[in-house]
């Protein structure tokens, strides 16, 4: 067996340093965002109209987000939670949450030098294939509705990725994984209904698979994960407040393109589709959910007269994680792939560099 080659200790150094730099440069921006828009509005009790004061001022105003307002009665909580604590705060859990989301979408790794490299690179990447990065990271109610929930939703693909990939190891589910796939979904779908369908839709396929190709029959929590990831959806379609004109589903603030989240799409399936048989399971389910989110994206955007920007950013994170997985195996099959992931990171750091330094530290 080929021993792999580990990542030079200079590159390991140089990919340190342009970490804690775009981090630095990240947090900086993250300061230089005030509260705006929907965040002053939310910063209030919506039924009195004064500032926030205290958790009775917050559980006041879910009544009126769930008959006026809109939305996910999670995402309101939290957002008038860390609109109380303040924006410092709001700075530090955004942040934690991009590096917590850069890790998930490549934790299926088991050799560490490698993880820390791809993680590094889809952090890179989150920023640059984001055609509404402003507003899904450093607009506190565009992060808590359309980013944060996007964490959910890798947890569950991640469980999931590493079931198909060693089906001998979780024949028999444990009961963590259970009751982790089964609240993490429910809260994802009640969250935001596009993670939520993400969820469900990979359950199912991991079913069927493990149904028809790995012929395990006991899948009784993987099916009682599927039911709260559909209840999760429900739960959130069901809101009255969701199809009145002060819903935030109709905001005038937001928008978003379509285009690079289903370029990215397409580009990864294109590197799915010439590696031909050399794929992990993980991979065809990763690819199987991102073409399933890219149809939903377009589905919203030519359909549905509703704001796409969780579903475009669920998109653009699910195809950065297959990207980055296919290029992982790319790499094992072929060194010589390396030095390709090493430019493009470096692409992706100049890009990113230039895209936030050109609005100035802040927002116009």
């Amino acid at each position: 067996m080929k021993k792999e080659i580990r990542t030079p200790n200079v590159i390991k150094i140089l990919l340190t340093i342009a970490f804690l730099s775009m981090v630095t440069i990240i947090f900086l921006q993250q300061m230089k965002v005030p509260f705006m828009l929907e965040d002053l509005y939310y910063a209030n009790n919506l039924v009195t109209g004064e500032p926030l004061a205290s958790f009775s001022d917050i559980t006041t105003s879910i009544g009126c987000i769930y008959f006026w307002k809109g939305g996910s009665l999670v995402a309101g909580f939290i957002l008038q939670m860390i609109l109380m604590a303040g924006g410092y705060v709001a700075d530090i859990i955004n942040m934690l949450m991009m590096i917590g989301c850069a890790y998930l979408l490549f934790a299926q790794s088991k050799a560490s030098h490698q993880r820390i490299f791809f993680s590094v690179y889809a952090f890179l990447l989150m920023i640059a294939l984001n055609a509404d990065w402003n507003n899904s990271y450093f607009r506190q109610f565009g992060a808590v509705n359309f980013f944060y929930p996007s964490i959910l939703m890798l947890i569950v693909l991640n469980i999931l990725a590493s079931m198909v990939d060693n089906p001998g190891k979780y024949k028999k589910l444990g009961a963590g994984r259970i009751v982790t796939m089964a609240v993490t979904g429910l809260i994802a779908g009640a969250w935001a209904p596009s993670y939520g369908i993400i969820c469900a839709c990979a359950l199912g396929l991991v079913i069927l698979y493990r149904i028809y190709i790995q012929k395990i029959e006991k899948n009784g929590g993987l099916i009682l994960a599927l039911f709260f990831s559909c209840v999760g959806v429900i739960l959130y379609m069901v809101c009255p407040g969701n199809y009145t004109k002060g819903s935030v589903m109709f905001t005038d603030y937001i928008g978003a393109d379509v285009y690079p989240s289903v370029v990215l799409a397409l580009l990864v399936l294109a590197i799915f589709l010439k590696m031909g048989g050399k794929l992990k399971p993980s991979q065809y389910l990763l690819c199987a959910v991102m073409m399933i989110s890219v149809g939903l994206s377009l589905f919203c955007v030519l359909v549905l007269p509703i704001a796409p920007n969780a579903v475009l950013l669920c998109t653009m994170l699910l195809g950065i994680s297959t990207f980055v997985s296919l290029f992982y195996s790319l790499n094992q099959i072929m060194e010589r792939y390396r030095i390709y992931a090493y430019v493009l990171c470096s692409i992706a750091l100049l890009y990113d560099v230039f895209v936030i330094l050109e609005t100035q530290l802040g927002v116009e």
